[in-house]
């Protein structure tokens, strides 16, 4: 008896931490070439994996929800004509729903942010 009830509290308290399954729903490329400060919400219901970002300029700034969260300055490839700073070997970073993706640079340069998308599935 003792063990089923410790498998039962066992079986409740995982449903309690679970916070849903993802699903893969579409890749994104969000760019911005202006001298501006465009921002991204994640819509609900959804996550973000930021997979890559990249400038064609000397460095870009990146606020996660408001806050400076990094400033990006990626290894240089002197390519012509697409001569972009990225940073292949780095980490992804994850954004839940209702976050809000933003940048800026004072550089007009382009700049792009590869990202999937994923649906939280109960």
């Amino acid at each position: 008896m003792r063990s089923i009830i410790s498998i039962l509290f066992l079986f409740f308290a995982c449903g309690i931490w679970s916070q849903g399954n993802l699903q893969f729903n579409q890749a994104l490329y969000l760019s911005a070439n202006a001298d501006n400060t465009t921002q991204w919400t994640v819509p609900a219901g959804k996550v973000w994996k930021i997979e890559a970002v990249g400038i064609y300029s000397s460095t870009l700034t990146v606020y996660f929800n408001g806050a400076t969260s990094f400033i990006y300055a990626g290894a240089y490839s002197n390519s012509s004509p697409s001569a972009y700073y990225r940073n292949a070997d780095a980490s992804p970073i994850w954004l839940p729903g209702g976050s809000v993706l933003g940048q800026s640079c004072g550089c007009g340069a382009n700049r792009w942010f590869s990202i999937l998308e994923f649906n939280i599935v109960p």
